[in-house]
């Protein structure tokens, strides 16, 4: 049996701590938050339930969430996402889209051959090996292998909408491809299970398992004797552990280096750009429309994602909660300029999808600049290792470590990996 350190509490983390937990060990996991989940935290307000960051699991059936739920025993239930329900906004008008049932009718292409020319380019960029030249961005891709307009564009917004990140120039198509062709390895719609629901059980997997969580623990330091990690310190304060698993992000990554060896390994990963988008969540007591899952914004790069329709149980009955992520393209990331701009925008489009919305509004939380670093990865970012190279029995697990998948999956990719690990240096 190992006492292994987990440092934060976001679902890489947690994950983590659960499986190693189950498998035996004794497991602490230290949260500087009064509260769990990272940048999956849940708010509940006025009766409604939300995250903070993203606010559903995307595809739990896929790997290694299937695996993780079945190990775990987690009595997980979810939804499957109607693509019938996935729209494309165009020219003021909602309309299908031509990558769910409505293929082969969406007035966002026009003919029958370009319709099947879409679906066909649409595969061929999300399946090719990764082999591009280590330059090439996807938007490069794109203007160089799709001359219809009509069908670039198309290509052009869901690539933007998979990595988070309206800037396609700086994303590279080897990294575009390594993260999405799992996605569409199967033809089944993704799936949603509430971040409630998943938190709460990994909290119960932990402890039922003899784990322990302690919040409002802020970790200065490791405490690391020749080359070895051998626990921690929190408010002066050391804590023995045999292993190490850190679930920060890169600029909380640098607070614990004073060893040489670690500041030399990880010194340029700690300031890279975060990357961010604009969020506009928005409570009515009043459901205004029914048909809409998902809403893809062609011309202003807003998506909707209608939480109420896929998680009931986040939306008191008769209501709706409405969630409106803006890509925000290089230069509007630098600050809070686009802001104003951006708030206007998306109301004018609230108002020709849900007209009436403000009649109905409980609450708005608005944020400028909504942090998603790890999960938009660039061509120039540089991933975290999932385990030290300088340092013995020392991990990290997240977002942005080199764990696989997009839109989130790197954290439970990297729990489950770095779970296997220390479970087979027992």
């Amino acid at each position: 049996m190992k006492k292994v350190g987990i440092v934060g509490a976001g679902l890489g983390g947690l994950v983590t701590a659960a499986l190693l937990a189950k498998r035996g060990n004794r497991v602490v996991v230290m949260e500087r938050s009064p509260i769990l989940g990272g940048r999956s935290h849940v708010v509940s307000k006025n009766g409604f339930t939300m995250s903070y960051g993203a606010h559903a699991v995307l595809a739990p059936k896929q790997e290694p969430l299937r695996s993780i739920v079945r190990e775990l025993e987690l009595p997980m239930k979810y939804r499957k996402a109607s693509l019938s329900k996935f729209k494309l906004f165009m020219e003021g008008k909602v309309i299908s889209s031509p990558l769910g049932f409505g293929a082969l009718t969406s007035p966002a292409i026009s003919g029958f051959f370009n319709h099947m020319l879409c679906l066909k380019q649409f595969y061929q960029m999300v399946k090719q090996a990764p082999a591009f030249p280590q330059t090439m961005s996807v938007g490069q891709w794109i203007r160089e292998n799709v001359s219809n307009p009509e069908i670039a564009k198309v290509l052009s917004a869901y690539a933007a909408l998979s990595v988070y990140d309206g800037a396609l120039d700086l994303y590279s198509m080897n990294r575009f491809v390594e993260l999405t062709a799992r996605e569409y390895e199967k033809n089944e719609p993704l799936s949603y299970m509430g971040y409630d629901v998943l938190l709460g059980e990994l909290q119960k997997a932990i402890t039922k398992h003899g784990g322990s969580i302690l919040c409002g623990k802020q970790v200065s330091d490791l405490i690391v004797e020749a080359d070895q990690v051998k626990g921690v310190v929190c408010a002066g304060e050391k804590y023995e552990f045999d292993e190490v698993v850190l679930n920060v992000p890169p600029k909380e990554l640098g607070k614990l280096l004073s060893n040489p060896s670690l500041a030399e390994e990880f010194g340029g990963d700690v300031n890279q750009t975060a990357h961010y988008v604009f969020v506009y969540d928005l409570m009515l007591s009043k459901r205004l429309r029914g048909d809409i899952g998902n809403l893809l914004d062609l011309d202003g790069g807003f998506y909707i994602n209608d939480y109420g329709l896929n998680n009931p149980s986040s939306v008191p009955a008769g209501g709706q909660l409405i969630n409106g992520l803006k890509f925000l393209t290089e230069q509007e990331q630098l600050d809070d300029s686009h802001a104003k701009g951006s708030q206007t925008a998306f109301e004018t489009l609230l108002h020709k999808v849900y007209p009436g919305w403000e009649k109905y509004v409980v609450n708005k939380r608005i944020i400028n600049r909504a942090m998603v670093n790890g999960i938009a990865r660039r061509t120039n970012a540089k991933l975290l290792p999932l385990q030290s190279r300088s340092v013995r029995g020392l991990y990290l697990v997240g977002d942005s470590t080199e764990g696989s998948g997009a839109l989130g999956m790197p954290c439970y990719d990297s729990a489950k990996k770095v779970a296997d690990l220390l479970s087979s240096t027992r």
